[in-house]
């Protein structure tokens, strides 16, 4: 009976989210935009882990942002690229994270979906890009991967193909004990004033014009349905 209620009052939150973004996204549909797509919760976890230890890494998200630059929708060059980094908003140890519509450049050898890359990430460095549609399927382990490649983390090769570093699509979220050693080493790991390490994100997206909000409500609506399916079936199990 709670599972039940749990459900409908979750799903119908995360339902009115949508809908309240959906309107501005259909009225504005010939102005294209990228959407933010994360999952601060699948985040933590990943980089909480019991390979950690007692040093698990907590993942915070700034508020999201947008930056006008219609011609970096499409990231079709190596130069496409790193006028993209250029934009960067803020300096390290803050890790900005670009969505954009169509990403087919990457300095690194990365997983494709389709022909076009997944993402994208400086390595080490404190800036990744993620094309849009590949990060609504898995929001943690794609995000995860870039941002190991930022902490100094290369692909796994050989390894198990569950690996966060693995160089397939999706990767898996699993971390290892000498991954997590390389990681705590990385000056984008900092420490709050309780002694708990964090990464800081801001999580950026590349529009061709401004745009209400719209799309930065469809990212927080897409990871609120991704945390109450996951809550539901975590209930259900108990």
């Amino acid at each position: 009976m709670f599972v039940e209620k749990l459900r409908n009052t979750r799903r119908a939150a995360a339902a009115s989210l949508v809908m309240a973004a959906l309107p501005i996204l259909l009225s504005s549909a010939s102005a294209q935009a990228a959407s933010i797509v994360i999952d601060e919760a699948e985040m933590t976890a990943i980089f909480s882990q019991a390979s950690f230890g007692d040093t698990p890494i907590s993942i915070r998200f700034n508020p999201p942002e947008q930056i006008v630059a219609p011609q970096l929708l499409d990231i079709n060059t190596v130069a496409d690229l790193q006028a993209l980094y250029s934009l960067a908003p803020d300096p390290a140890p803050t890790v900005d994270a670009f969505f954009v519509d169509q990403l087919d450049a990457c300095v690194n050898v990365e997983p494709t979906v389709s022909g076009r890359f997944a993402g994208c990430a400086q390595l080490p460095g404190h800036i990744f890009v993620e094309e849009s549609d590949a990060a609504e399927m898995p929001p943690g382990p794609l995000m995860g991967h870039e941002l190991g490649h930022n902490l100094n983390l290369e692909h796994q090769i050989p390894g198990s193909s569950t690996n966060l570093m693995a160089p397939f699509f999706p990767p898996g979220p699993d971390v290892t004990e000498d991954q997590v050693a390389i990681m705590l080493q990385s000056p984008l790991v900092q420490t709050d004033s309780t002694g708990q390490r964090f990464i800081a994100i801001t999580p950026i997206a590349i529009v061709g014009v401004p745009e209400p909000s719209t799309l930065l409500l469809l990212g927080a609506a897409l990871g609120a349905l991704l945390i109450v399916n996951r809550t539901i079936r975590a209930r259900s199990r108990e």
